[in-house]
């Protein structure tokens, strides 16, 4: 004698399907973003106990190489975990559910009495409603563990933008941290979440499916054979689209060779639209990065990469070249650039690949560059574009960042004139973007409506790379 019992709604077993393959892929792209240069570790007074992982397992996904793969994913399916759970948390609103689901005074209590239950050291369960108090516990705060991961995310990606969200997590690096953490919980409760459904059986397993499960009441088996054919068609139907969809992303052909090379097109579009839509709603030239006492920089500035700089350039065999939109082409040396004005900042210089570091810089402002050698009609362009003398490395920036009141074409650190391995004579320092735009040794200067071409765009990164 069987019977079904509505147990999920449709709209909840949707929002669950859904989330499940994007929270694997946010967690695989984070695998390939916090990990690509291993940079957490457990170390107490300045010695290392423990480093993520070992070499082989690094190998093996080749992580290293993998982190504008994993930045691109990671922004594309943010949207995905973001509108999936503020539709998800609308609706147990809206209908009343949220009175199931949160926990109460007596939750905590009888969540310990479910442990025990369930590692069969206690022979009954407690009372319970439509969730027992331990999955009213875990459904809550998977919850809130989204909203941290939004709210940390945002931190860590526009940490100028959102400062005010950066200070309310504790700083950078701590929003850093947590972010990490949050996604370690989201394995654990994924972990724990199948092998519970599994321990409780084919009938708890069928009502995530098809959203009924069979009590002994009154014969209904065609009813039950019907509607199990239907969801689990559906649903079979759904992983089917799911792994095309995966196939067609990640299979999805490379964007057209250029200045927008090196990822696949939705991806590609994906950053773009990304940028666009944050830079509009936050970007603001009275955002301001934040600096710290001059006593706080490095005494040794960590060295990154020398494409395009290598080696010592004599001041004497160099000159700035400025392509004015005019044709015009301005040569400027060091010492002309040296009797302006000089602005300092010392801030905390971000990498991409996930190291920071607070660093003291020297130069002329880019804003009163252009105002001394009268560059006003080319400060009404959309992008400036840099490049080094050999041509190797090349970098596109938009207007506003470039004309930001903290950034600098600086020609000193720490007082000393650039060496050869920070970009000796003239670098761009620019704080509110990324590393990989602060281009080392700048040769020429140009201006244009469209966009210059980007060397680590071409490697897949985004183009704005904007903080």
């Amino acid at each position: 004698m069987k019977a079904i019992k509505d147990k999920h709604p449709l709209i909840v077993r949707w929002t669950h399907w859904v989330n499940f393959p994007i929270l694997a892929i946010m967690i695989w792209s984070g695998m390939l973003i916090y990990w690509a240069n291993d940079e957490y570790s457990i170390t107490l007074f300045g010695h290392t106990y423990v480093r993520f992982f070992p070499d082989w397992y690094y190998n093996l996904l080749k992580i290293p190489q993998r982190l504008a793969e994993g930045m691109a994913f990671h922004f594309l399916f943010m949207w995905f975990f973001a509108l999936n759970g503020i539709f998800y948390v609308l609706y147990t609103i809206i209908s009343g559910a949220w009175r199931q689901l949160l926990p109460n005074q007596d939750s905590f209590k009888e969540a310990w009495l479910v442990l025990l239950h369930d590692l069969h050291i206690r022979k009954t369960a407690p009372p319970r409603d439509k969730y027992n108090a331990a999955q009213r516990i875990a459904y809550t705060a998977i919850i809130i563990m989204g909203f941290g991961s939004l709210v940390t995310g945002l931190a860590i990606y526009k940490p100028v933008q959102f400062n005010w969200l950066c200070w309310l997590c504790g700083g950078y690096h701590l929003a850093r941290i947590w972010h990490f953490v949050l996604t370690i919980g989201y394995v654990l409760f994924f972990l724990i979440h199948v092998i519970q459904v599994i321990l409780a059986g084919w009938n708890n397993f069928r009502s995530v499916v098809t959203g009924f499960e069979v009590v002994n009441e009154l014969p209904a088996e065609q009813k039950i054979k019907r509607r199990n054919f239907i969801s689990f068609a559906i649903f079979g139907v759904y992983v089917a689209g799911t792994y095309a969809g995966w196939r067609w992303l990640y299979k999805s052909p490379d964007e057209t060779p250029g200045i927008t090379a090196g990822a696949h097109k939705p991806l590609r579009k994906a950053l773009n639209k990304t940028e666009l839509f944050f830079r509009r709603l936050t970007f603001n030239e009275s955002h301001l990065v934040k600096t710290y006492p001059r006593s706080m920089a490095a005494k040794k500035i960590r060295h990154n990469s020398d494409i395009g700089s290598e080696g010592e350039l004599p001041p004497e065999y160099w000159k700035l070249q400025v392509k004015k939109i005019s044709g015009e082409t301005l040569q400027i040396t060091l010492d002309e650039l040296m009797k302006l004005p000089k602005t300092e900042i010392t801030y905390d210089f971000k990498c991409v690949e996930g190291w920071d570091q607070i660093s003291h810089w020297e130069g002329v402002s880019f804003g009163d560059f252009m105002a001394h050698f009268k560059l006003e009609a080319e400060s009404r362009m959309e992008y400036v574009g840099m490049e080094t003398p050999d041509q190797q490395y090349y970098v596109g920036i938009d207007m506003p960042s470039a004309l930001h009141p903290q950034t600098l074409l600086a020609y000193q650190m720490n007082d000393e004139l650039l060496d050869g391995n920070h970009g000796q004579p003239l670098r761009l320092i620019i704080p509110v973007k990324y590393g990989i735009k602060n281009l080392k040794r700048i040769g020429t200067i140009t201006f244009s409506n469209s966009r210059p071409r980007d060397y680590w765009a071409e490697q897949g990164y985004d183009y704005y790379s904007g903080l």
